[in-house]
C-alpha cells in the first residue's frame, strides 16, 4: 500500500491556510489552545476534559510509526481510569487475528496470520501487537478488528465503506460505550479525499447513529524523524522534517493535542503533535 505523506502533508497544510488567513493567527490559536502532553504514555485529566465529550475518538496515522499507538493505549487507560467503557477498533482483517480471538493470549497475538506474514505497509508492527497485548489486560477494555477479510468487497473501491459498516455494528452493540479507532490516516478524513468518501465521513454522515457532532477524528504530525513505511517500492526507512512547520515553532511542547474550531470545515478535528517520529520495527523481523 503506497502512502502518499508528501501529498497529505501539502494538502494538510493548504486546507488549515485556507481557514487561517494570516499564519500569525493559526500561531495564535496554537498557543491558546493546544493541549500540552508532558508524557505520551501517561496522559493528564486535561487531555480526558478536552476529549470526554466524544463518543468516538478516531487516530490516524502513517503506518510505520510507534507514536500513534502508544497514545491509543494511553487514552483508553486515561478514559478507563475515569470509568469509561472502551472499545478500540484496529485496521486489520478479523480473519488474520482467529488465534487471538479465540484465545485471548499474548502469545496468540504475535502468532496470527496479520503479525506472522510479512507486511507490506507497517501495520503488522511490534507497536500494534504491543497494543493489543496492553488492551488485553486491561479491565473495562475490548479490541476488535474491521479492516476488509477477503470476499468482504467486490471492488477496492469499497473498502471504506465496508470498514464503516463493521465499526457501526460494533457501536450499535455497545452504544454507552466509547469507542477508539486506530486506522491509516486517509480512513479518518471527514472531508472526500479525491472525491471518495472515507470511513470516517460515512459515520459522520449516519443518521442511525447520530455522531455527527459525536466524533473527533486526530491525525498525527511531528516534526522530524524516521517512519518505516511503502513510497512504492516495498517498506523502506525514510527521514521526515517538518521543522519550519508552524506546529513545530508555534510552541516548544515536545507533544500536543490541538482541536481546530468545530465551526469550519476540515479533513480532521484536529492534530496529536509529536516533536519526535520513530519508525515501528515489524513482528516479522
Amino acid at each position: 500500500m503506497k502512502i502518499e505523506t508528501k501529498h497529505l502533508f501539502l494538502l494538510f497544510n493548504f486546507t488549515l491556510c485556507f481557514f487561517f488567513v494570516h499564519f500569525q493567527d493559526l500561531t495564535v490559536f496554537i498557543k491558546e489552545k493546544a493541549v500540552k502532553i508532558d508524557k505520551i504514555d501517561c496522559l493528564n485529566d486535561e487531555v480526558y476534559h478536552l476529549l470526554s465529550s466524544f463518543k468516538m475518538i478516531m487516530v490516524g496515522e502513517v503506518h510505520g510509526t510507534n507514536e500513534p499507538a502508544a497514545f491509543v493505549s494511553a487514552l483508553t487507560k486515561l478514559m478507563a481510569s475515569h470509568g469509561d467503557s472502551v472499545q478500540v477498533g484496529l485496521e486489520i482483517p478479523s480473519r488474520q487475528m482467529t488465534s487471538y480471538l479465540n484465545l485471548h493470549s499474548d502469545s496468540s497475538i504475535y502468532h496470527s496470520d496479520f503479525f506472522i506474514s510479512d507486511s507490506n505497509d507497517g501495520r503488522a508492527s511490534k507497536v500494534w501487537a504491543n497494543l493489543i497485548c496492553e488492551l488485553n489486560k486491561s479491565p473495562g477494555v475490548r479490541v476488535f478488528f474491521y479492516d476488509i477479510n477477503d470476499g468482504d468487497c467486490r471492488n477496492p473501491g469499497e473498502r471504506d465503506s465496508v470498514m464503516y459498516l463493521k465499526i457501526k455494528n460494533q457501536i450499535l452493540a455497545h452504544m454507552a460505550w466509547k469507542t477508539i479507532t486506530l486506522s491509516g490516516n486517509l480512513h479518518n478524513m471527514l472531508l472526500p479525499y479525491k472525491e471518495k468518501t472515507k470511513m470516517a465521513l460515512y459515520l459522520t454522515r449516519d443518521n442511525l447513529l447520530n455522531y455527527s457532532n459525536k466524533i473527533c477524528s486526530l491525525n498525527h504530525y511531528y516534526q522530524n524523524g524516521t517512519m518505516l513505511n511503502n513510497t512504492g517500492n516495498g517498506l523502506e526507512l525514510h527521514q521526515v522534517n517538518n521543522s519550519l512547520s508552524v506546529y513545530s515553532t508555534a510552541v516548544d511542547y515536545e507533544n500536543y493535542l490541538l482541536l481546530f474550531p468545530a465551526n469550519t470545515m476540515n479533513r480532521y478535528s484536529g492534530i496529536y503533535f509529536t516533536r519526535n517520529v520513530t519508525a515501528a520495527m515489524m513482528t516479522s523481523n
